[in-house]
């Protein structure tokens, strides 16, 4: 039986592990890492735990499984520039990040999984559009702000239950601010992000609701290691473990 506590899954601390040992060059890029079989062994736990942590590092880019031939250390970047690529303080603490992020997961998700039953042709193309406009923002962070809202507003009403369309309405200044924040320290460089939503549109178009999950959420995980030096600090503010 897998150990588990009530801070962590166990799926998080297999890739907390594999992702240090990327960021340390441990594994360097090009490298093949150990089988799923080895680093089950290695770390005792099921092959689902071991597969959940790869994908969370495939959704980041940072390594490439190739069938028949394993998996492969693809990039080393969130370790090397994740200071070099934001630029000075965000306005958001690292708690806000993570109350928007819990909020999303627990909307955002369900709406994946509803827009993947009922949503209809009008739905996709919305989201096609929202898409579009952040491949044609250059960089111009408003631009790109306005476009990442409205992709995952276009989840949002994909999924057809107008009652997530008003609470997540009623808090468009919250997630406003929280993708304006995360925009402006990145230096209009948005290719990592846009290839995510790529990911995320073909999946939807698709119908597979738990790849989408799965982008999302490695997207969730890489932000929060590569802002960490940015995020402001609160006075009083109690963080989770």
């Amino acid at each position: 039986m897998e150990r588990t506590d009530n801070l962590k899954l166990l799926p998080d601390e297999v890739y907390e592990n594999l992702l240090n040992k990327i960021v340390n060059k441990e594994w360097k890029i090009g490298d093949r890492i150990p089988s799923e079989n080895a680093l089950c062994k290695e770390y005792g736990v099921s092959r689902v735990s071991v597969r959940a942590a790869l994908q969370k590092l495939q959704a980041q880019n940072m390594v490439i499984t190739r069938p028949g031939r394993g998996t492969f250390v693809l990039s080393n970047r969130t370790g090397e520039n994740a200071i070099s690529m934001t630029v000075g303080k965000m306005d958001l603490s690292k708690n806000e990040f993570r109350y928007v992020v819990e909020l999303r997961k627990a909307i955002e998700f369900t709406a994946v999984e509803l827009m993947v039953k009922y949503g209809h042709p009008e739905d996709f193309e919305r989201l096609h559009d929202a898409l579009e406009q952040m491949r044609d923002c250059g960089g111009d962070v408003d631009k790109y702000v306005k476009a990442d809202y409205d992709f995952h507003w276009a989840i949002i009403l994909g999924s057809h239950n107008p009652l997530f369309a008003s609470v997540m309405n009623g808090l468009k200044d919250v997630l406003m601010r929280y993708f304006q924040e995360m925009a402006a320290v990145s230096n209009g460089n948005f290719s990592r992000a846009i290839q995510n939503h790529t990911q995320i549109y073909e999946s939807l178009i698709s119908r597979n609701a738990e790849h989408v999950k799965r982008v999302i959420d490695g997207t969730f995980e890489y932000n929060l290691v590569r802002f960490r030096n940015a995020f402001k600090e609160e006075e009083g503010e109690t963080e989770q473990p």
